[in-house]
C-alpha cells in the first residue's frame, strides 16, 4: 500500500487470488472465512425463531409482525451504509488499509474476488447480531422480536446482493448494483456505500460524481 493524499489514494488489488492467512492458528483462520449459503441457513433459523417466539409469548398480532418486520427491514438499510462509511471506512478521508478496517472490509477491497471473505463469518456475524438484538430489545421490548429477524433478513438481501456483484461473471439482472458498488471499489472510495440500495447515498449525498476519481488500483 502506497501513502497517497484522499484524491490519489493508491491501493493495490489483486482481483483473481485468494486473500492471504490472516491468523497462524488454523482454528481462529477458519473462523474468518464463510460461505454465503451457511450465513442465510443459519440467519434464517434465528430470525424464524425470534418471530415464533414474539408470537406465541407476546401474543404478537399478523399486522404488528409484518409492521414490525418491515421497520426492522427498512432500518437495516440505514445500519449497513452506517456501518460501510463510518466503521469498514476510516471517518478522517474513507480508507481501509490498515488496522481495523483493514481486517474487517480492507481485505475484501485488496482481492475483491475471494468469495470466502465476502460475508462477515459466522462467529462474530452472530455476535453483532445479539448485540443489536439486545440493544432493540432494551428500547421496545417484546417487539423487536419482530424488528429484529426484519433487521437481519435485510442483512440477507444484503450479503446475497454483494455476493452476486462480485461473482465472475455477475448476472445481469443484478447489473444496478454492479455498476454502483464497482465505482466504489474501483473509482470513488469515499462514494456509494449503499450496497443493497443507494437511498442513504441519496439522502447523505455520496452518491458518485460523474468523471470523479480518488483511486488508483495498481494490479499485479
Amino acid at each position: 500500500m502506497e501513502s497517497t493524499s484522499n484524491e490519489n489514494y493508491e491501493f493495490r488489488v489483486y482481483p483473481d487470488e485468494k486473500s492471504p492467512k490472516l491468523f497462524k492458528s488454523p482454528l481462529l483462520e477458519v473462523l474468518t472465512k464463510t460461505k454465503l449459503w451457511i450465513i442465510i441457513v443459519l440467519y434464517s433459523i434465528f430470525a424464524a425463531f425470534w418471530l415464533w417466539f414474539y408470537v406465541y409469548y407476546f401474543q404478537g398480532t399478523a399486522i404488528s409482525l409484518i409492521s414490525l418486520f418491515f421497520l426492522g427491514f427498512f432500518t437495516w438499510t440505514l445500519g449497513e451504509y452506517v456501518l460501510h462509511r463510518f466503521v469498514y471506512h476510516k471517518i478522517k478521508d474513507a480508507s481501509y488499509d490498515t488496522g481495523m478496517q483493514y481486517v474487517f472490509h480492507g481485505i475484501h477491497h485488496q482481492y475483491p474476488s475471494d468469495e470466502d471473505r465476502i460475508i462477515l463469518p459466522p462467529v462474530p456475524g452472530l455476535a453483532i447480531a445479539s448485540l443489536f438484538l439486545a440493544v432493540f430489545y432494551l428500547i421496545m421490548g417484546g417487539p423487536a422480536l419482530a424488528f429484529g429477524p426484519g433487521f437481519l433478513i435485510g442483512y440477507l438481501v444484503y450479503i446475497t446482493i454483494h455476493w452476486m456483484v462480485h461473482s465472475k461473471p455477475a448476472p445481469a439482472r443484478f447489473n444496478f448494483w454492479w455498476r454502483h458498488h464497482n465505482i466504489h471499489h474501483y473509482q470513488q472510495h469515499d462514494k456509494a456505500f449503499g450496497v443493497s440500495t443507494p437511498i442513504w447515498d441519496i439522502v447523505f449525498r455520496t452518491m458518485p460524481i460523474k468523471g470523479r476519481k480518488t483511486i488508483t488500483i495498481l494490479k499485479k
